[in-house]
């Protein structure tokens, strides 16, 4: 019984270490985004709430699109030019 609840400690600790990493992923992934010149206000707080509304797939998505701005050096990528 004793090592049961060992092992439930441990992964309520895993599972609280996760979901901090989760939002510290997503705090510093929004404030990147705001940081952006390659959006327009509305097009941040879209992806703000993209990034926080779908925690795990809409950060993902976002992180993709914020690492083309990396390579193309601040430009808007091709397929994203108005």
């Amino acid at each position: 019984m004793i090592s049961l609840r060992l092992v439930m400690g441990l992964f309520e600790i895993v599972l609280g270490l996760l979901v901090a990493c989760v939002i510290g992923f997503q705090i510093w992934l929004t404030r990147r985004v705001f940081r952006s010149a390659m959006f327009e206000r509305k097009q941040k707080i879209w992806q703000a709430q993209l990034i926080w509304l779908v925690p795990i797939i809409g950060a993902t998505l976002v992180f993709a699109v914020l690492s083309e701005e990396k390579d193309q050096g601040g430009r808007p990528p091709s397929h994203l030019k108005g």
